[in-house]
């Protein structure tokens, strides 16, 4: 190649710098110029190729994806070490304020009182929501202690719940109702499951000769009355002449116990036939009970023959299997003990 010829290429290739050079500076003052536009029309572009969007960004991802990682964990690093500076610089303006106040609590009050009605008198509509939404945000962190003082309220006094529940059941009697009735048909399901599961212990108490389960509420007052008297008899201590008269008296002998379980047993059933309007429901139930009894002994032998077969041909399949030499005939004696011909099946140990 000669001078000219090589002077020529390096003065074309200037050129064609210089002329990228220049379209990229007339790229750049178009992009400052016309910035709406440009971000309208790159917009519009994105909007009619998504998945050319989503190429070019799975590409670029795949290709700077250690730089990314690196990325984003300095700006987590960088996030958590800003969470604990903020929390740190939080309780220390806390503490600074719990000293301050144990230092002067009077001046104190006087100052957040001052500064709460000067709040109330700027913007009275603004306080008031920003008292209702501090006083949500105390209860709902204090929720479930809130609400065991209020259980433990309600426990030893229910009769001032009870009474305001009866004042607005007479006033709202005709909203609490039609909720009940809402409710029942929106859960209408559960409800008759429940109900099924309170009749079917009602008629398990029947059948077993046991009472009506009738639980009532108690007053605090009371509670604790009762409570002192059963503490009072089972650890008051007893006289001597107490002791020697419990020991004078004639103890019960082993027939008059049994005879008392019996009777105890006796008026039990008959206070549940006197409580149920069929009569013949405890000779039922107990043909009934004495039905299951049997027909349980029948599958358990039968579990237990079915088991033990089970066994036996287990052991018989791996003695085949294991022996070397023919089975040795032995000796078989049938259900009368008259001796019978040996088995003829070939191999394993006699069982």
């Amino acid at each position: 190649m000669s001078d000219d010829t090589a002077g020529s290429d390096r003065a074309r290739r200037l050129t064609d710098d210089e002329r990228r050079e220049r379209g990229r500076e007339r790229r750049r003052r178009y992009r400052e110029t016309h910035a709406d536009q440009v971000r309208e029309s790159t917009r519009r572009w994105k909007a009619d190729h998504p998945e050319k969007v989503k190429e070019y960004s799975e590409r670029s991802r795949a290709a700077h994806r250690e730089q990314i990682r690196s990325e984003n964990r300095e700006r987590e690093r960088g996030r958590a070490a800003k969470a604990r500076k903020a929390a740190a610089a939080a309780e220390r303006r806390r503490a600074k304020s719990r000293e301050q106040y144990a230092a002067d609590p009077e001046s104190n009050r006087d100052y957040q009182r001052e500064r709460r009605r000067a709040q109330r008198a700027a913007n009275p509509e603004g306080y008031r929501e920003a008292k209702r939404q501090r006083n949500k945000r105390w209860r709902d962190s204090h929720r479930e202690e809130q609400n065991a003082k209020l259980r433990a309220k309600h426990h030893d006094h229910p009769e001032i719940k009870r009474a305001g529940a009866q004042r607005y059941y007479d006033q709202h009697g005709d909203e609490v109702r039609e909720r009940r009735r809402t409710y029942y048909w929106a859960n209408r399901e559960m409800q008759l499951h429940k109900q099924h599961q309170w009749r079917a212990r009602q008629q398990r108490r029947r059948g077993l000769g046991l009472p009506a389960r009738r639980l009532h509420r108690v007053t605090a007052t009371e509670r604790t009355a009762n409570t002192a008297a059963a503490h009072e008899f089972f650890t008051r201590a007893r006289t001597p002449e107490e002791l020697e008269r419990i020991r004078r008296e004639p103890k019960p002998s082993a027939q008059e116990i049994a005879e008392w379980e019996r009777s105890s047993v006796r008026a039990r059933l008959a206070a549940a036939v006197a409580a149920d309007m069929d009569r013949a429901r405890p000779l039922a139930m107990s043909r009934l009970r004495e039905s299951e009894r049997e027909a349980a002994a029948r599958r358990k032998r039968a579990a237990e023959d079915g088991e033990a077969k089970r066994m036996d041909d287990i052991a018989r399949e791996i003695n085949t299997r294991l022996r070397h030499g023919p089975r040795r005939a032995h000796a078989v004696r049938d259900a009368e003990g008259r001796r019978a011909s040996p088995p003829s099946a070939p191999g394993g140990l006699s069982l």
